[in-house]
């Protein structure tokens, strides 16, 4: 059988491979099975395929990693703006607290010298307290509280220990409680306080002034000279509380000269304990001879040996038997005024002693021109007999005052 006939029989014959290497006069040979070419070919195109194929993976790896990192540059840049926001607006409330608070220290220390400035105030005003209850102006009760403190209504410490209450419960940490609550409160109660303290003292000096005007124009009919002098002057309706304290010290100190003045003044009643008024001052009968004369006083019957009392403060320049008067006591109270005792049984005083109201001069009786036991009782000023009763209802108003 022919080999094309075997072929197409059986089917071609494969063929294997043969490789050959010469090196020099060395040659070698291979003989390689068709299958195993085929295979080898193939793993070949397989590593190509998978080279190319991890290069690929490794640029396509490196663009996500990229994009990755580019996201997170970009959020961190964007939190990173976040944070310098916040921190720009907290350095902004850090400086705006910081600012409240100087401002706060500064208001407190202006509320601190104006709280001080009030106590100053009360500490010059205090004592004229007292001058002005010894003067019947204020309440004398209320020229001090039950513990001994200060005058009430008056009380500086007291006020501002209360106006300062807000401030003591308010947290300390909490500077708009304090700007916004705190401190207005405050100021509005030193305020208050200031301009109730002005107006008392204002209010006070006005009284003291009215009352100074009563007690002159009462005075001056009975020889004590109460005006004053100088160009009148308003005083202007925002006078400093300097200014208001300076006049209730001056009408205050003018009320004491007064009150000397006055209890120098023959003005206390002269009718001893017991007694009747028989003769007032003026034109009456004479007892002894019958016909019309000047009773130069006021007649006081009464049981003998009824103590007779001054009238006013003042120094006894005569004390002794003087005629028709008897026993009689003269005192010099000032200003040309003085006052008469006469008819006394006994005098307990001796010429240069000094005598106020009430003192006992001597005792009731009936010597020298007398009908009987009697206190006669002149006034004299400048030696010129007046009427006594001028005086004894001078006194009356002067108690009222």
């Amino acid at each position: 059988m022919s080999s094309q006939l075997r072929g197409s029989v059986f089917g071609n014959r494969v063929k294997s491979h043969t490789i050959v290497i010469a090196r020099g006069e060395k040659v070698r040979h291979w003989t390689v099975p068709s299958w195993l070419l085929g295979t080898g070919a193939a793993c070949a195109l397989i590593g190509v395929v998978g080279g190319i194929g991890a290069v690929a993976l490794s640029l396509s790896g490196d663009s996500v990693v990229r994009m990755m990192l580019d996201r997170e540059v970009r959020a961190t840049t964007v939190y990173e703006q976040r944070i310098s926001g916040l921190r720009q607006e907290l350095d902004k409330l850090t400086t705006r607290q910081h600012i409240d608070r100087d401002q706060i220290s500064k208001e407190l220390q202006a509320l601190l010298s104006q709280q001080a400035q009030l106590v100053g105030r009360f500490q010059k005003l205090e004592p004229l307290l007292g001058q002005a209850a010894d003067a019947g102006l204020i309440d004398p009760a209320a020229t001090a509280s039950t513990n001994g403190g200060p005058a009430k209504g008056w009380d500086v410490m007291g006020s501002l220990g209360q106006m300062l209450t807000p401030f003591r419960s308010a947290q300390p940490d909490s500077v708009e409680h304090i700007r916004d609550v705190v401190l207005p409160s405050i100021r509005e109660s030193v305020g208050l306080f200031e301009g109730q303290q002005a107006a008392g003292v204002a209010k006070l000096s006005k009284e003291a002034s009215d009352k100074v005007d009563r007690m002159s124009g009462l005075l001056q009919p009975l020889g004590v000279d109460g005006d004053e002098g100088g160009i009148f002057v308003p005083a202007p309706a925002d006078a400093s509380f300097d200014l208001q304290l300076q006049r209730l010290e001056n009408m205050l100190s003018r009320m004491d000269d007064l009150r000397g003045e006055a209890e120098r003044l023959p003005i206390a009643d002269p009718k001893p304990a017991g007694t009747v008024r028989t003769s007032t001052f003026g034109i009456r009968s004479d007892p002894f001879l019958g016909r019309e004369a000047m009773h130069t006083g006021v007649d006081f019957a009464g049981a003998a040996g009824t103590p007779v009392r001054a009238t006013g403060q003042g120094r006894v320049i005569s004390a002794g038997d003087q005629g028709g008067y008897g026993l009689a006591v003269e005192v010099d109270h000032g200003n040309g005024i003085t006052s008469r005792f006469a008819h006394m049984s006994r005098i307990d005083v001796s010429v240069g002693q000094t005598v106020a109201a009430g003192s006992r001069l001597g005792l009731i009786g009936s010597t020298g021109r007398s009908t009987g036991p009697h206190l006669h009782y002149e006034v004299r000023v400048n030696g010129e007999p007046v009427n006594p009763q001028r005086y004894i209802d001078a006194g009356q108003m002067w108690a009222k005052l």
